[in-house]
């Protein structure tokens, strides 16, 4: 499958599971860092929209 395969199929999913491949690909990302993946799994666990955390959030988190 091509990464534009890849995301177009990401389009289409439901935002639960778009929440779930984010999940996936930021615990992919992080590696062995077990304190930020501890962290951003509470972030996604969270359903109050007020404290979601943004997608350049991240990116800006991890590119530090």
């Amino acid at each position: 499958m091509s990464l534009a395969q890849l995301k177009q199929e990401a389009v289409e999913l439901s935002p639960a599971q778009q929440s779930e491949l984010i999940a996936v690909l930021a615990s992919i990302q992080v590696g062995e860092d077990d304190e930020l993946r501890a962290e951003l799994t509470r972030k996604i666990d969270v359903t109050t929209s007020a404290n979601w955390v943004r997608l350049d959030d991240l990116q800006k988190r991890w590119a530090n």
